[in-house]
């Protein structure tokens, strides 16, 4: 696993994959820093490894591209 960058806060907030096509994944962003983010997705092997996420209600997007993947989670490095 690459060597994280910044402080991770945790968060705990419910958010959304948006993985093209108007596919949207609801997840849970456990935490988050200014490089990336640890996401809880039931989804983790369907996301594809470069996507849009927003944190609910209606948040700004970030593209992301997946660093690892576990059951059920997800790690993104922020573009």
């Amino acid at each position: 696993m690459p060597e994280r960058q910044g402080r991770r806060v945790p968060l705990d907030r419910p958010g959304r994959v948006y993985a093209g096509e108007g596919t949207r994944h609801p997840c849970i962003v456990r935490d988050i820093s200014a490089a990336g983010a640890r996401l809880l997705l039931p989804e983790a092997g369907e996301v594809p490894e470069t996507f849009a996420l927003s944190l609910d209600p209606g948040g700004d997007r970030w593209a992301c591209r997946v660093v690892w993947r576990r059951l059920g989670e997800v790690g993104v490095a922020f573009n």
